[in-house]
């Protein structure tokens, strides 16, 4: 008895109230705009309060109105509802965010932003020569393309609108070959690149560029992993994943060797100390050999394959294709990438 009485008031039954939700589009590329409704419900005296939830922490209680996904993922929007006569009905669907991905091409020098399946869903031309590499980071409270670009003695950094590739700001590069641009979401927050020229890892602050950190190649030949390697002389790979209750991990693919070498990042403990840089584990070598661009994304490496204009996913555990690609890259010569997720 007390189970059925259970499902009957889940159900609503008595009241006779029903939550309906009216969401378009429920999938798509991030950023994902929705736009949801629910004035659709009925209840007895009609409704008086909606409680949108969105499946990311944030919440509204308006009938209706238009939300952002800024993070790839299945998402459950949901829509309580309460009628004049108290009672309450409950509805949920799923919101289904997908990748995008960035890459550049230093032939044409243009961005382009692309599907998972390698579909251009936009393209604009960069505001300088040669984009080496682009990253996703916020600043000022919203999300940027930061895109490096080198040539004609113009060593540049340029922020970005990502929804039309309006220039929002430039900054002078910190050398003279500005290469991988990759974002550190977590504490200490930087915008980490690699210079083919000076030799030397950069972390930057977001908001203006400003160097905060560099290490050259004398700081790492203390580690054994580079003492008998090259490191640094041709980069072609830069990219920052997150690492529970820590400052994550840099991981770097040198061209000369195809190894890939993992960092981790111990930040500053007081003011006379900087940020570190701590080779950790043997290097992975990874063979594609006219790579230009790397990415961590889903648990998987996913290199860019300038010689074959396409992106192939990488095997962590033993540095293998998995057979998995992206293919048909636009342009002539991707020389970065970005997954937005």
């Amino acid at each position: 008895m007390f189970l059925l009485a259970g499902w009957l008031a889940g159900c609503s039954f008595f009241g006779g109230t029903a939550a309906k939700i009216e969401v378009s589009p429920p999938e798509g590329i991030i950023p994902l705009i929705v736009t949801f409704d629910g004035t659709a419900s009925t209840g007895s005296g009609g409704i008086s309060t909606y409680h949108w939830t969105f499946g990311t922490g944030d919440e509204s209680y308006q009938p209706k109105g238009t939300y952002a996904y800024n993070r790839a993922g299945t998402f459950t929007l949901t829509l309580t509802v309460r009628s004049a006569d108290g009672s309450t009905a409950t509805k949920s669907l799923e919101i289904v965010v997908a990748p995008a991905v960035w890459i550049t091409d230093s032939n044409l020098s243009r961005v382009y932003k692309l599907d998972m399946d390698g579909n251009v869903l936009l393209s604009f031309a960069a505001p300088g020569p040669q984009p080496q590499g682009i990253a996703v980071a916020e600043a000022d409270g919203q999300t940027w393309l930061f895109l490096a670009c080198q040539g004609e003695g113009t060593q540049r950094i340029y922020r970005l609108d990502p929804s039309d590739g309006d220039l929002s700001r430039e900054f002078a590069a910190p050398a003279q070959s500005p290469r991988e641009p990759t974002y550190a979401a977590d504490n200490p927050k930087r915008i980490w690149c690699v210079d083919g020229t000076s030799r030397k890892l950069y972390a930057l602050n977001p908001v203006n560029c400003q160097i905060l950190e560099s290490f050259g190649i004398n700081y790492f030949t203390l580690f054994p992993q580079v003492r008998n390697v090259a490191f640094l002389r041709t980069p072609n790979g830069l990219d920052w994943t997150a690492q529970a209750n820590a400052s994550g991990h840099l991981w770097y693919l040198e061209g000369d060797n195809h190894l890939l070498f993992k960092m981790k990042i111990v930040p500053s403990y007081d003011l006379m100390s900087g940020t570190q840089l701590e080779i950790v584990g043997d290097p992975l070598y990874v063979p594609v050999f006219a790579a230009s661009a790397i990415d961590w994304y889903d648990g998987f490496l996913w290199v860019v394959d300038s010689n074959e204009h396409e992106i192939v996913q990488i095997d962590p555990e033993t540095g293998s294709p998995t057979g998995v690609r992206i293919t048909g890259l636009p342009g002539s010569n991707t020389t970065g990438m970005e997954i937005q997720e």
